[in-house]
């Protein structure tokens, strides 16, 4: 390319011009196209007003020809006029309007000083105008904020994370968390009061992938979201939280998957939905960056159809690379014969205390001992709120943990990975995976 080829950086505005064509027309030949514009509009000083006085004294151009364009801006609502006394003498100024100063500052040489507060007014401003536009055609206005966020996503990729070797790669589900906190919930037909919703991305993989990248880990997040604005508020956090996000698929046709916890006095509750339109995890083979596999570290397995799973293991474990499992209740309930595929390709598999629970009363004689005929893994089992059950070969060790910490956190599961993938054993990992949990609970 030429040096004459090259693009310059296009100016960041918004000009907001009549309705009507004819209107259109002549305010562009008016206002925007004369030859003194530039001078008129780059004379107001930074109250916003000028003494008409200096425009004719400082501007080559006849007294006619700048009252006249002043009094073009003010049939188009740009300028307003009035008298004051400057110096013991009454004179006349002229101010600009809210719109008059955004086409002023589009005469500006180089970028205001005042840069944020002008992109606020312009972003505010064109927003207003569009969801009235919207209102007035018949269109849902909420589509405005799905193409605002997916808008603002797509312009921090360019400074996101892009790992060709990275320390570890995560399949799972993302979701966007809805939490509501209450005293006591009320009975059928009751009503109670409760804490604001708090809205973040989540879900158990999404909350690892972060854990993990806080670190300073090269981190990528295989999944998948609706082309929607949750699903776009979840990329942009996973951008910002240093999480490689080049293999999350946006499924035009689906919803990000929408998870609300109430928590109340005995515990806390999920609602997850799930539907044929709601975007739960990859669902192909051919959705999986395979290079990127091989090329890690370590995989870890969450939410993702047991025959793509399956096929990460496989794949992941024919070269060698340690394999991370966490099963949720919705893939235990589909039965141990039909998890086997995955289980049996596994290096470490991890339950829950939900999924152990659920175990128990499924599984009622020995789950373990079910487990171990379909899986060599070393199984990690949070067993109860101060207990955690380690499965090596025909071991079984429990070890005591902190009271309070009730369910596997995010936080326990980064610390095992980075000490199992140095090659500590189970027993000292978890130990300071134990270690490391409690240090980030008590800081945050």
């Amino acid at each position: 390319m030429n040096e004459t080829d090259k693009i310059e950086p296009l100016w960041p505005y918004v000009l907001f011009l009549p309705v009507e064509i004819e209107q259109r027309d002549e305010f562009i030949k008016s206002v925007l196209a004369t030859r003194i514009a530039r001078g008129v509009l780059s004379s107001f000083d930074d109250t916003g007003r000028v003494l008409q006085r200096d425009l004719i004294e400082n501007l080559p151009h006849s007294n006619k020809s700048i009252l006249a364009y002043l009094k073009t801006l003010s049939n188009y609502g740009l300028v307003t006029t009035g008298t004051t006394v400057h110096k013991g003498k009454r004179v006349v100024y002229h101010e600009l309007t809210k719109n008059g100063w955004g086409l002023a500052r589009f005469y500006f040489e180089g970028l205001p000083s005042d840069v944020e507060e002008l992109t606020a007014y312009l972003l505010e401003d064109y927003l207003v105008r569009l969801a009235t536009l919207y209102r007035e055609e018949g269109l849902p206005e909420s589509n405005l904020y799905d193409i605002f966020a997916r808008t603002r996503t797509k312009a921090i990729f360019t400074g996101g994370k892009n790992y060709s070797h990275p320390d570890f790669v995560l399949f799972g589900a993302a979701a966007f968390y809805t939490k509501v906190s209450c005293e006591k919930l009320p009975p059928i037909g009751g009503l109670s009061s409760c804490s604001s919703p708090m809205r973040r991305a989540g879900g158990p993989t999404v909350e690892l992938a972060l854990a993990l990248a806080n670190e300073g880990l090269e981190t990528t997040l295989v999944s998948s979201v609706g082309n929607d604005m949750d699903g776009w508020n979840i990329i942009t956090s996973l951008i910002q939280g240093g999480v490689d996000v080049n293999h999350i698929i946006v499924e035009d046709q689906k919803q990000t998957n929408q998870t609300i916890i109430v928590s109340d006095e005995k515990g806390s509750r999920e609602l997850v939905s799930v539907s044929p339109m709601t975007s739960l995890s990859i669902t192909s083979p051919e959705q999986v960056p395979w290079t990127i596999i091989e090329n890690a570290k370590a995989v870890y397995i969450g939410e993702v159809f047991i025959e793509v799973a399956a096929s990460i293991a496989a794949n992941a474990r024919a070269q060698g690379i340690p394999v991370f499992y966490r099963c949720s209740v919705p893939f235990w309930e589909l039965g141990l014969e039909r998890l086997k595929p995955i289980l049996s390709q596994v290096d470490t598999l991890l339950i829950s205390k939900q999924s152990w629970n659920y175990l128990k009363k499924t599984i009622k004689n020995k789950p373990i001992s079910k487990l171990q005929r379909i899986t060599d893994s070393q199984i990690i089992v949070r067993e109860s709120v101060d207990k955690y059950t380690i499965i090596e070969d025909e071991q079984i060790l429990q070890i005591e943990s902190d009271r309070g910490v009730g369910e596997m956190t995010e936080w326990f599961v980064a610390g095992l990975m980075l000490k199992l993938v140095k090659g500590t054993d189970i027993h000292h990992a978890l130990a300071q995976a134990m270690k490391y949990e409690k240090k980030q609970l008590t800081t945050r």
